[in-house]
């Protein structure tokens, strides 16, 4: 989806406060865990998280929830359909799990890619017609730190920065390791520092 949709998540208009959160983390390395209930986007059949979304009136609060509906085996990987409910447009979420990181299935695009460390960065391609040229561009601004989101703590956290040129928007998605996104920020545009829509994690179950 667009604005709320998982997979859509740095590289300029970097707030101050990214800026002193580089300056305290380094280039310190830090293992995504890409396989099993150990990663920062741990993904089996059953698995699904809840969340509150928040747009730029503070009283339009909605919920969303996504699930892990379906594995197959893609060219020898295994890939999982994440479906959202209520259901936005007619095709899921497909993730692919490979030795490189969570890809999005049949593209370039590396949601996490390994190895992964503080100050990382990587970029793919966008597939949008009308913007070719354009690309998905992706920061690492920390990982192996603690963080909190919906009133829950987690000890170990990467937090990664997207820009997407085609559509103009720029994004903070924090991954906490064995449960996967707890909170997303969607800034108004590329070069925006204000938020224009917050998902942060309720609930979750993992398999």
């Amino acid at each position: 989806m667009t604005g709320t949709r998982l997979h859509h998540f740095a590289l300029s208009g970097v707030s101050p406060i990214l800026l002193i959160i580089f300056s305290f983390c380094g280039a310190v390395p830090c293992q995504s865990g890409s396989n099993g209930d150990k990663s920062y986007f741990p993904l089996a059949v059953g698995n699904w998280w809840l969340y509150m979304v928040r747009g730029q009136s503070q009283n339009a609060v909605r919920t969303i929830r996504w699930r892990v509906a379906q594995r197959e085996l893609l060219h020898g990987s295994p890939v999982f359909h994440l479906w959202q409910q209520p259901a936005q447009g007619d095709e899921p979420l497909s993730l692919s799990r490979v030795e490189a990181g969570i890809v999005e299935a049949g593209t370039e695009r590396f949601l996490l890619k390994n190895p992964l460390r503080t100050g990382a960065r990587w970029s793919a391609k966008s597939r949008s017609l009308r913007a070719p040229n354009k690309t998905y561009a992706f920061e690492v601004i920390s990982c192996g730190k603690p963080c909190s989101a919906g009133g829950h703590s987690f000890d170990d956290c990467a937090i990664i920065r997207e820009v997407d040129e085609a559509n103009n928007i720029a994004s903070l998605t924090t991954y906490a390791r064995g449960v996967e996104p707890v909170k997303y920020l969607y800034f108004k545009s590329l070069h925006s520092d204000e938020v224009g829509t917050a998902l942060t994690i309720k609930t979750w179950q993992i398999h």
